[in-house]
């Protein structure tokens, strides 16, 4: 490559515009989101604009999330796409730059009170409620529940939780909800708190994962601590994990959200605005579910 087409590629590139992009989480166990970021890939690789990408993992940790915003905006994004930890300095963050002219999409998860254009992912009450009709449908009368989740500080989460447990409640059948534990989306976490759910509450004998991370371990933890000949298992997305203990009889069905699409939808609701000042037509635009059983992969 000559000296002059060097310069000019490095001018191409320190004069492309840059979109930030945060999602809550370690990105070593991110499996989720580094579907959700191919969508988005694949939607700026179509740009003719072709913007850069700077992404960020935070930690569930609103202070950190926030310090992710402020470098990203100091390295001069033109938009943002953020799966939000559900904190009020977050929502005052993403307020403030919005009012500084950075459109901002929330994707997978959503937060109150905030001047986001728009969000996109799965209704995630719906989602809790999908995932306990799955569950009554394999579970006998007095089976009792333990809920694995990520973070009580992420909103997807928590209204997974509620659709879950509503759903469960108004069927009438006599299934409770014994006990809900965080694992921070992590394997390690995940192993050890299934473990000591199903110690302390012996009768526990199906579980739901409302996070699409620490599956994995937790499933590890229920298949080395479980002696029945049927453990009911119910969780969200198709992982390697997820594939490996449906062959194994242990994960009944997961409740798939589209995570590509969601990232790729994200990724245009958000060039429209930065590139035609196009506003979306929906603030809030939800993802179809739907259930993947063994019977409908390849294992």
């Amino acid at each position: 490559m000559t000296a002059q087409k060097k310069a000019n590629r490095q001018t191409n590139e320190t004069t492309r515009d840059r979109i930030g992009v945060i999602f809550y989480g370690a990105e070593k166990t991110a499996d989720f989101f580094k579907k959700v970021y191919k969508g988005i890939q694949l939607a700026a690789s179509a740009l003719d604009a072709k913007p850069e990408l700077l992404v960020r993992y935070s930690p569930m940790d609103p202070i950190q999330q926030v310090k992710d915003i402020d470098e990203l905006v100091n390295e001069g994004i033109k938009g943002l796409v953020i799966s939000p930890v559900d904190d009020r300095m977050v929502a005052d963050t993403i307020n403030k730059i919005s009012h500084e002219g950075i459109p901002v999409v929330t994707v997978h998860t959503d937060i109150a009170d905030t001047e986001r254009i728009a969000y996109v992912g799965t209704d995630p009450y719906k989602a809790g409620e999908v995932a306990a009709a799955q569950m009554l449908s394999f579970c006998e009368d007095g089976t009792e529940i333990g809920i694995v989740t990520g973070s009580r500080q992420i909103k997807v989460h928590e209204q997974r939780i509620a659709g879950f447990r509503d759903f469960i409640k108004h069927s009438k059948r006599n299934i409770t909800v014994e006990s809900i534990g965080e694992c921070h989306d992590d394997d390690y976490r995940a192993y050890e708190l299934v473990q000591k759910m199903m110690s302390d509450n012996p009768v526990i004998s199906a579980f739901f994962f409302a996070t699409t991370g620490g599956i994995y371990g937790g499933c590890k933890g229920i298949f080395t601590m479980t002696t029945r000949l049927k453990f009911h298992v119910v969780t969200l997305d198709v992982f390697p994990a997820t594939r490996e203990f449906m062959k194994k009889g242990l994960i009944d069905c997961s409740v798939y959200q589209s995570p590509m699409h969601q990232g790729a939808h994200a990724m245009d609701i958000l060039a429209g605005k930065i590139y035609e000042n196009r506003d979306p037509e929906k603030r809030i635009n939800y993802e179809e579910l739907s259930i993947k059983t063994k019977e409908c992969l390849y294992l």
